[in-house]
């Protein structure tokens, strides 16, 4: 019995090692084509310049900040008591602003760089499909995810699957 399963499975790895023959299958590094393509290299630039834009704003804003608390620290012997608290709420409340500028500036330029990046990768796969249905790609795979980007008809079980799932779940 063992020696019939034996010959049944080295057999069918044979027959199903035959029919994958003639399948195409391509794969696409997504994150070297959004790393290198001309769009990418666009996007990185221009987040470059903003994030240089909002860093000078933030290092002004930081320098102010700095000569409030050099002012507070000079002047603390000479002031009274309420001046000195003024000061000293003033110099917080700067503090605050600061903070809050960073923190803007890093949630805006992060949503900036996912929206580049969700724009581009939808046009690279866009294009992925097009080049399987040219190139007759049966499979398009993703290098690093193993996410399927592109199958043909004949392999797609989609709606084979759905309609069993259909029947199924009718009978319930």
């Amino acid at each position: 019995m063992k020696k019939i399963l034996g010959v049944l499975l080295v057999l069918s790895m044979f027959i199903t090692t035959g029919a994958f023959a003639e399948v195409k299958i391509g794969v696409v590094n997504m994150q070297k084509a959004l790393d290198e393509s001309d769009a990418g290299k666009d996007a990185v630039a221009k987040m470059k310049k903003e994030y240089d834009q909002m860093q000078q704003e933030i290092n002004k804003e930081s320098e102010t900040l700095k000569k409030m608390q050099e002012e507070l620290n000079n002047q603390s012997s000479l002031l009274t008591e309420e001046a000195k608290q003024k000061k000293l709420d003033e110099y917080q409340k700067k503090l605050k602003e600061v903070q809050r500028l960073v923190k803007d500036a890093n949630d805006e330029l992060k949503k900036k760089e996912q929206d580049y990046v969700a724009k581009i990768a939808k046009e690279l796969a866009e294009l992925v499909e097009k080049l399987g249905k040219e190139l007759n790609y049966d499979l398009i795979v993703e290098a690093k995810e193993s996410g399927v980007m592109y199958n043909s008809k004949k392999i797609d079980i989609t709606d084979i699957l759905i309609d069993r799932y259909n029947k199924e779940w009718h009978k319930k």
